[in-house]
């Protein structure tokens, strides 16, 4: 079977949660699945982005489409030169589409839709009109419409996919990604971190920076805690995303909080390792990796009790209400002062199992070959089991 999957996602080098869900489960594809072709689509003027992928194996193939995203958004909405993207679809059986995207596809083409949040429809309010706009042009009601299956990354995603449009539940399936973990220790921990002139007891904060994050409450809860522990800083990591400005601004006037921007593995790993712990009270998260990232390397976390964050982390977070100032305040401190909270967070996240990028990709596969072209299945128009 010839499968088409969609990796425009990867066009940016700097990998956060939905790029790396598609690089991890692509290359396990491939390492478990020498029977189906796969077809790999990608666009863009810039070619380089996606050279991470291995592409030189026989059962692969790259289709680069050397147009600017922008105009081929521009395309496959308004329909010009729609058979722009017709040779592609020519060649393959079954489409997977790991994130919600632009996209035409020929009528009854048979796909798979990955669907990681709904986070535009269930708190809009955290979305500026531009990527409001995004969304409705979209229309992501078409796409969870037209796919024969969806793939939901946790509970709480089918759940907000059930609640939002008409779906039958037995279209979705619920496949949680994997998460990376690589061995650490404090020596080597101490030399990747040697260039980034940290003081010796920080908590930090890993990801976007975006209203959906949060983080502005982090700031307003470590403001409390610093005038009592002022030995202990915050580093706040990740890549900037939209409003962030003001942000940005409230972190230059702390001298206690430390701005890293996007950090890569394994200097990642190791601020996890280091830190006295993760800080991630998120108004809204489909899956969340950070925290189930820290947890692997047993380091205390503090999320959100909202959406899928207790269904993913479960008894190995100390939850909080991420629009209680005072709440956040009092798991930081907590997590300083309580050593017998830390031991049990430790004790118990030596007990977590890690998911596994392996595990996700075969039940994506199990999947894909649940698949059968018209024609080949003994039940004429039936086309997954």
């Amino acid at each position: 079977m010839n499968i088409g999957i969609d990796i425009r996602a990867l066009g940016n080098k700097k990998l956060t949660g939905i790029g790396k869900y598609i690089y991890h489960a692509i290359t396990h594809l491939l390492e478990l699945d020498k029977e189906n072709n796969y077809y790999l689509f990608s666009s863009g003027l810039k070619e380089d982005p996606y050279t991470e992928l291995d592409f030189n194996q026989p059962n692969v193939k790259h289709f680069h489409l050397s147009v600017p995203n922008k105009l081929l958004n521009l395309n496959l909405i308004t329909g010009i030169n729609s058979n722009i993207c017709q040779k592609f679809f020519k060649d393959i059986d079954l489409f997977w589409m790991p994130n919600i995207n632009f996209c035409n596809l020929p009528k009854n083409f048979p796909m798979i839709l990955t669907v990681h949040d709904l986070s535009f429809l269930h708190s809009r309010e955290f979305y500026s009109l531009k990527r409001r706009y995004w969304h409705k042009l979209v229309n992501v009601e078409n796409l969870v419409t037209q796919a024969d299956k969806i793939i939901a990354v946790s509970g709480n995603t089918k759940r907000d996919l059930m609640r939002f449009f008409p779906l039958n539940e037995d279209k979705i399936s619920i496949i949680n990604p994997g998460i990376d973990s690589i061995p650490m220790n404090e020596v080597r921990a101490k030399e990747l971190l040697s260039d980034f002139d940290l003081p010796d007891k920080f908590f930090i904060y890993l990801g976007t920076l975006e209203p959906r994050k949060n983080i502005d409450s982090v700031i307003k809860a470590f403001d409390r805690y610093h005038l009592e522990y002022p030995d202990v800083h915050l580093v706040v990591v990740g890549a900037k995303g939209w409003v962030y400005r003001k942000l940005l601004q409230k972190i230059k006037k702390r001298p206690f909080i430390h701005y890293l921007n996007y950090v890569e593995s394994p200097a990642k790993d190791a601020l996890y390792y280091m830190s006295q712990g993760l800080i991630w009270p998120s108004f809204y998260e489909g899956f969340g990796f950070p925290p189930m990232e820290a947890i692997s390397y047993k380091t205390p976390v503090i999320v959100s009790y909202k959406t899928s964050l207790p269904e993913t982390n479960k008894q190995q977070a100390l939850y909080v209400d991420p629009y209680n100032i005072s709440d956040i305040y009092k798991a930081l401190k907590f997590l300083t002062e309580d050593k017998e909270l830390i031991k049990q967070l430790k004790a118990s996240a030596k007990t977590f199992k890690v998911p596994q990028w392996e595990n996700q990709a075969q039940q994506i596969l199990d999947l894909f070959n649940s698949y059968h072209p018209r024609g080949d299945h003994p039940v004429g128009d039936k086309k997954f089991e």
